[in-house]
């Protein structure tokens, strides 16, 4: 098996991984979520997860196909911990859609990263995701909208693709350099 492959392969386990930690904390969110408008958010984002888990669905099939196990373990969601943070308790409409917002956000940026670095059928699995999760930010400008640190909101429609790859590659550097079978 080729390197580029293996890094590919890798890519799908990652997002595969990424659209079930969004699933999980979307039901966990639309759950708790209480204040105004917070049934009309708990409604969309039941459709949303019924989407997340269909390409999620596709991505595992696709990992299949290269004949790669598709790991949606427990175990494997939980590497991400610190990323899924969500409060315990009641969450109030407004926070959900902070906490939604961001995750989607840094899901659809990773998602659109990983299409431009995919060739083939993984490319068309990535395309469909990066395309549809856009199209949920669209859809939700106040899901879409940030608040920055001085109180004012922007727009931040999807991570920036340049901020992803640089933090990726980063990442990916320093596993390099900490692995075992990596020569000197």
């Amino acid at each position: 098996m080729s390197r580029d492959r293996h890094v590919t392969d890798d890519e799908l386990q990652r997002e595969l991984r990424d659209l079930l930690t969004l699933a999980v904390v979307g039901d966990h969110v639309r759950w708790v979520l209480t204040g105004a408008d917070a049934s009309e958010l708990a409604d969309w984002l039941g459709d949303a997860l019924v989407e997340w888990r269909a390409w999620a669905d596709q991505v595992a099939k696709q990992l299949v196909a290269s004949g790669v196990a598709p790991d949606g373990r427990v175990r494997s969601l939980a590497e991400d911990l610190t990323l899924n943070w969500v409060p315990s308790g009641w969450l109030e409409a407004d926070e959900g859609r902070r906490l939604l917002g961001a995750r989607l956000r840094r899901v659809a940026g990773w998602a659109c990263y990983r299409r431009s670095q995919a060739t083939g059928p993984h490319a068309a699995v990535l395309d469909v995701i990066c395309s549809g999760l856009r199209a949920q930010l669209r859809s939700r400008p106040d899901l879409a909208a940030v608040q920055s640190q001085d109180g004012g909101l922007h727009e931040d429609a999807a991570v920036p693709e340049k901020r992803v790859r640089v933090s990726q590659s980063r990442a990916h550097a320093a596993k390099e350099e900490n692995s075992p079978t990596t020569a000197p």
